[in-house]
């Protein structure tokens, strides 16, 4: 695991849709969710929902930003 994980989870999550977490799994790790919490605390936000039983799907807050 040479690639940078953070860098890696937010090119795929800067479209702003949701991600299973099958995904996640699939495309950046399946400790994904430590990745997450590293965005976290640099300032990302990221929601959650649940879309069956114990499954759940993810998506990076993107902001708009006032044009000045």
């Amino acid at each position: 695991m040479n690639d940078n994980l953070p860098d890696r989870m937010l090119q795929l999550m800067s479209d702003g849709a949701w991600h299973s977490t099958e995904e996640l799994v699939e495309k950046i790790s399946h400790r994904f969710s430590a990745t997450k919490h590293v965005l976290s605390k640099r300032g990302y936000k990221f929601e959650k929902r649940r879309i069956e039983g114990q499954r759940h799907e993810y998506r990076l807050v993107v902001e708009s930003r006032a044009i000045a």
